[in-house]
């Protein structure tokens, strides 16, 4: 599930070109190897991209490349939680780019994602399915050190179910989160910021405690209220913040 499972996160707003605007080079283009920079609207304004999970971020200081853009390093990967807006792309030794500024980190001056990433390949999440509780029991823990955990699903909880994983003996799942309103119990109340915790739980829980939820069933996942349903995730995207965005994800 969404690999990092405890946000999903998250462009209802396509990323179609509405015109090629005005070409502006960068005073540094040999130096970051580039072509010229190209508006995806006239009047420059950003278009919503979508939300990015383990999307690789390349980062130029002033052309000079300080974080190539690499699969494998975690540390160049993009913040899940903030929608991805661009206003333009360029070609990076041969490659396409968005231009993605409000992924900076504080010594970068200009960010990329590569474009091969805001399409349809990356934007599969049929891997996850909202289902219902029908029967109250308690779930393992999600390292599956103990098979018993003092937490309680409760009928009427929606849970996410990674459908990669109902094929071995554990399914993995994401809980409701943990404020006892939305039919998990068992956690202790501190008082602190609630998201959805990674859970396990045995075929046959899994067989004889639950069901396909309703295509517009919420799963509610943090204390902002985002949320995703079967409807959504259909579309390949979550309601964040109200909104609802496609989701890209490696």
């Amino acid at each position: 599930m969404f690999k990092n499972k405890f946000f999903k996160l998250l462009t209802a707003t396509a990323f179609a070109i509405v015109g090629i605007g005005t070409v502006n080079t960068m005073s540094h283009a040999s130096t970051v190897q580039a072509s010229a920079f190209h508006y995806l609207r006239k009047d420059h304004k950003f278009v919503t991209l979508g939300l990015g999970q383990n999307l690789p971020v390349r980062e130029y200081n002033h052309g000079k490349l300080i974080q190539k853009d690499d699969p494998q390093n975690t540390a160049s990967y993009c913040d899940t939680l903030t929608p991805l807006k661009t206003h333009g792309w360029k070609y990076i030794n041969g490659v396409k780019y968005y231009n993605v500024p409000n992924q900076k980190t504080l010594d970068a001056t200009s960010a990329y994602i590569a474009a091969k990433y805001f399409t349809k390949k990356y934007n599969d999440l049929s891997y996850e399915q909202v289902y219902t509780v029908t029967k109250a029991f308690s779930p393992r823990n999600g390292d599956m050190q103990a098979s018993k955990t003092n937490l309680m699903l409760h009928p009427g909880a929606a849970i996410e179910v990674d459908m990669y994983s109902t094929d071995n003996d554990i399914v993995s799942i994401g809980s409701p989160i943990d404020d006892n309103k939305h039919g998990l119990t068992g956690f202790v109340e501190d008082g602190s910021y609630h998201s959805s915790a990674w859970l396990k739980i045995t075929q046959a829980q899994f067989r004889n405690n639950c069901r396909k939820a309703a295509s517009h069933t919420k799963f509610v996942f943090d204390d902002d209220g985002d949320y995703e349903t079967n409807a959504s995730l259909a579309r390949g995207g979550i309601y964040h913040k109200g909104r609802f965005y496609k989701v890209y994800t490696r």
